[in-house]
């Protein structure tokens, strides 16, 4: 159902329309019986007035036709023809709109005859004073014509009401939902912290219900954020620590050997790569859109690549890698450490999976619609066929079979674009056309079209 209001306007309009319809049927047909009874006593007024214009003791007017004044008033406006035979069945009496012959059979009642090119509604009456047939005749077009034009000066301000009735049962309807759209505002004009209870005034007991379950809701979120915030405050206490023991203690096993040793070393980067697993998970969680509530800030994506460059150039140097940084200031409304973490996702990734000496390229730059942020280097890059998938979390690229032999944790990517959904931006990955490997473009509104504030949930 697309809306409420238009629903029930419109079913109400074709019930109004329907009930008019039928009542206005049946209001036309009964008052065409009552307008045919009135136009036949009609005629027996006619019929009266005529047998007392012939009556004069058996005589009757000169001439075969009644006096101009008496012929007007029974046939200038209702288009009345009439005739007057004796018993015998001569002519006596005939308007200027009767035929020479009969109109009717010389019986006594109502029928319907055609004559002068017309439908005539016939009464024959027996005057048995003079001893005269009268008959009295009506056009049958002109009574339905005055019939129906009495009719629909009834009916017409009902079918012309409907679309007054339309307009005013919409303006109704709508004031009669308007506290479902106060509800609605109230929700959705909220800030993504704020989960206290819905109060509305006077709530209409229809509505109470749903204003209890939307309440209940609430408060069941803020219970889930409460555990799942405590979890994640639990978790970086309880696993960092450990983690950071084992890596003391196997550095120590390191030094006290006096031979390099292959199962401590590998030990050694299975205690790094499950540090880095926890980090991973840790802030996966922290930047899902339903757990990070914050207000967002202007962040220069430029000074803040600078920044995050400077953390991680050693790991580049490392391994001769060659870094270049484009662009210019590049204002986006969003949260530095989220950023910030997707850019050490990325450069990381660009570091870990380029060769020894690979090229790596980051630009910053913004145009009327959007702020761009790209990453690309000369790596092996990812198959068209992959480059979907390699955002589901866990998912690693042939179980992680790259030549550079690094070892990670399949939440990378999961979480680069948790963050930029979470900005409000989109991602896409291609190849690079100057570098030859993996090119990961990301989208934002300027903070020109961005209000700063947090996403709503």
């Amino acid at each position: 159902m697309a809306s409420i209001r238009v629903f029930l306007t419109l079913t109400l309009i074709a019930i109004i329309v329907l009930v008019s319809f039928l009542s206005s049927l049946r209001g036309y047909r009964q008052s065409m019986v009552e307008a045919e009874t009135l136009f036949d006593m009609q005629l027996q007024e006619h019929a009266k007035l005529l047998s007392l214009i012939t009556i004069n003791r058996g005589q009757v007017v000169e001439g075969l036709l009644l006096p101009r004044q008496a012929d007007a008033q029974l046939s200038a406006q209702s288009l009345i023809a009439y005739q007057v035979f004796n018993e015998e069945g001569a002519l006596l009496l005939r308007s200027v709109a009767a035929p020479n012959t009969p109109m009717s059979p010389r019986e006594v009642g109502y029928s319907d005859r055609n004559f002068n090119g017309y439908r005539w509604r016939v009464l024959v009456v027996w005057d048995q004073l003079d001893g005269h047939w009268v008959m009295v005749a009506q056009r049958l077009d002109v009574r339905y014509e005055l019939a129906e034009s009495v009719i629909l000066e009834a009916v017409v301000p009902t079918v012309l009401g409907v679309p007054l009735a339309a307009l005013l049962i919409w303006f109704i309807v709508g004031y009669g939902l308007r506290p479902i759209r106060q509800l609605a505002k109230e929700v959705r004009s909220r800030e993504v912290s704020d989960l206290s209870p819905v109060r509305l005034d006077n709530v209409p007991r229809e509505l109470t219900p749903l204003t209890v379950s939307t309440n209940d809701l609430l408060r069941r979120l803020q219970s889930s954020f409460n555990r799942e915030k405590r979890f994640a405050a639990d978790a970086a206490h309880e696993l960092r620590t450990p983690i950071s023991i084992l890596k003391v203690q196997v550095h120590n096993l390191l030094a006290e050997l006096e031979a390099p040793n292959a199962t401590a070393e590998e030990l050694r980067q299975g205690i790094d790569a499950m540090g880095h697993l926890v980090e991973q998970i840790l802030v996966l969680n922290r930047t899902a859109p339903d757990q990070y509530m914050v207000q967002f800030v202007p962040v220069d994506l430029y000074a803040l690549a600078q920044e995050v460059i400077s953390s991680e150039y050693e790991q580049i140097l490392e391994r001769e890698q060659h870094f270049d940084l484009e662009g210019g200031p590049g204002l986006v409304a969003g949260d530095a450490t989220a950023l910030r973490s997707l850019m050490l996702n990325l450069i990381g990734n660009a570091s870990k999976y380029s060769p020894q000496g690979a090229h790596i390229r980051m630009r910053v730059r913004t145009d009327r619609k959007e702020t761009i942020l790209q990453v690309e280097d000369s790596g092996p890059g990812i198959p068209e066929s992959y480059r979907e998938r390699v955002f589901d979390r866990f998912y690693r690229l042939d179980g992680d079979r790259h030549a550079s032999g690094v070892s990670g944790s399949g939440l990378g990517l999961a979480i680069v674009k948790h963050i930029v959904e979470m900005h409000g931006g989109h991602i896409r990955l291609s190849q690079s056309r100057e570098l030859g490997g993996l090119c990961v473009t990301i989208l934002f509104k300027p903070l020109a079209q961005e209000k700063p504030e947090g996403k709503k949930a």
